[in-house]
């Protein structure tokens, strides 16, 4: 069985009360709106980056377009249960200059039945996140979280709360990732197992004469999808978030990757005559859920209709709300327009799947620059950043604070850590497993290195390419399979994400040094204007 602790979820129960007469044909329907991963998408986003750069119809999404979709769904089911499965702060410059009060200001527009915590509504640890959870008009469950260490969020949640809607009670149970530990900054919060949260709230609700559970979840797709077969007798839907997964039947109107089809269904393993239904809208406003579900007098799944909907131009923003945002909108395009630099080129992320890019020299570099300065190790320095981290282009010219948070908008933490040179070797072999393209290269994994050299052979099987390498700017010496080295890496990175787990299994001595943000602003600073070539330290030999 899968480690469940990876799981934050909203479990939601419906029963029915004696003598009240169910709707159309005899079934019982059951209407959710629902959202996730919104991450301070207050203004509209695009595709590729977290803010629209340009005013034409790749921008979409935004606070404005969801409130005003939500309020068109509940105008027709106005008997809707609206939720929000988590990861509500980060993610723009909205967030980094206005932090909570922003959030819930905005958040308290609508009339929510539940909100899940995702891992980054610790990013500003318990003190961040106390006064968001405090001020919020919609109740918050956590079934699996311990907070008797950080008192100021006791009393901020609970482990399940009960809703009415058209004469049926509707209980809804609450669960958090333990990953927010290694993802956020949760202070002294213990995250315990979720699969004996899940089971003993289900258990007080079907007490309480429940027979419809559903779960609103921060686990991600696959946690959801064990969860619903391993678990599946309690549930009957699970409203997922986190993996920022697009569930939609059919090619996706914004050209991303499906993930599945919208509802997913699961045969629990204990009940193979029942079925569990996973939803799951993408993230960042570009999609919301619209689920309709009918269940029997049993509380059984019977049919559903509905599906996600895209959240382009097609769908007006709220003139209201939009009028409310625009005050901050000002404050916070001021902060951006803050210059810390110059550039005498052009830096493209789109490069960075080819191999070396000028970019990813530029953010290793100075990732490498400071761990020097802050870990005083006798080991040589190695530093890495994923391709996934590297978010937007630094076009020529002057570079602004909003520049830098297009670049790596989610101020990833940075880690220090000792590693031998056998799993560097192994790094670098991931860094060029599963290619897309290999004349010329471009593949997913592509790592970004400052303090080494490689050469890998294509022509060799996977797991076999590096074929030399050299450490530090002038020694040259190979790297030592049994040699100790000093690896920065972003948290996510050095946390086994993208599968190199190889960090993750063997690091020593871990030390935070900073934020990704601050680090390369610092070495944007000290070294304008930037003019970064690419030094050759990642090469083919393609024979």
């Amino acid at each position: 069985m899968t480690n469940f602790k990876s799981c934050v979820a909203i479990l939601i129960s419906v029963s029915a009360i004696n003598g009240f007469a169910l709707p159309f044909e005899g079934l019982y329907k059951l209407d959710i709106i629902h959202y996730n991963d919104f991450h301070a998408r207050f203004e509209e986003t695009s595709v590729e980056t977290p803010t629209c750069k340009y005013n034409n119809n790749s921008c979409l999404g935004g606070f404005p377009r969801l409130y005003h979709e939500i309020e068109v769904l509940r105008k027709e089911k106005p008997d809707s249960l609206l939720l929000n499965a988590g990861d509500s702060f980060q993610g723009t410059y909205w967030y980094t200059l206005l932090k909570w009060n922003i959030t819930q200001q905005f958040m308290n527009l609508l009339p929510h039945d539940a909100h899940a915590i995702g891992n980054h509504e610790f990013d500003d640890g318990p003190e961040g996140l106390a006064p968001y959870l405090s001020n919020l008009n919609a109740p918050v469950v956590a079934a699996n979280m311990d907070s008797s260490k950080e008192p100021c969020l006791q009393g901020l949640y609970k482990p399940h709360v009960i809703v009415e809607r058209k004469g049926r009670r509707i209980g809804i149970i609450g669960l958090i990732t333990t990953d927010t530990a290694k993802l956020s900054s949760p202070g002294n919060v213990v995250f315990t197992d979720p699969r004996v949260a899940v089971q003993r709230e289900a258990q007080a609700l079907t007490d309480k004469g429940v027979d419809i559970i559903i779960v609103l979840s921060h686990c991600g797709l696959d946690i959801d999808k064990e969860l619903a077969r391993d678990y599946g007798q309690y549930i009957d839907l699970i409203v997922g978030g986190h993996s920022h997964s697009l569930l939609w039947n059919g090619p996706s109107p914004s050209h991303e990757a499906v993930a599945g089809p919208y509802p997913v269904f699961i045969e629990p393993s204990a009940d193979k005559k029942h079925k569990t239904l996973i939803v799951q809208a993408s993230a960042f406003t570009k999609y919301m859920g619209n689920l309709s579900v009918y269940f029997d007098f049993r509380g059984d799944y019977v049919k559903w209709e509905g599906g996600p909907i895209f959240l382009n131009r097609s769908i007006l923003e709220d003139k209201e709300v939009k009028a409310k945002l625009a005050p901050f909108a000002e404050i916070v395009h001021k902060a951006e327009n803050v210059p810390i630099g110059e550039t005498l080129t052009s830096l493209y992320f789109e490069d960075c799947v080819f191999g070396e890019c000028a970019l990813g020299d530029a953010l290793t570099d100075s990732q490498n620059e400071y761990a020097k300065e802050k870990v005083k190790s006798p080991l040589d320095h190695i530093s890495f950043v994923q391709r996934g981290n590297i978010k937007s282009t630094i076009p020529e010219g002057t570079i602004t604070q909003g520049t830098v948070f297009e670049l790596l908008p989610f101020n990833d933490r940075m880690e220090s850590f000792e590693l031998q040179g056998k799993w560097v070797l192994e790094a670098l072999e991931r860094s060029v497993s599963e290619a897309w393209d290999q004349h010329p290269f471009k593949g997913p994994w592509v790592l970004q290195i400052s303090g080494l050299k490689v050469t890998y052979d294509l022509s060799k099987p996977e797991g076999q390419r590096v074929v030399s390498t050299s450490v530090g700017d002038n020694s040259g010496a190979p790297l030592d399979s049994d040699k100790f080295y000093q690896v920065t890496a972003p948290a996510y990175l050095a946390d086994g994400g993208d599968g190199f787990t190889m960090f993750r299994d063997n690091r020593k001595n871990v030390q935070v040094i900073g934020r990704d943000q601050n680090i390369f602003v610092t070495y944007i600073k000290k070294h304008s204007p930037l003019n970064i070539v690419k030094d050759g330290r990642i090469q083919f030999i393609d024979n």
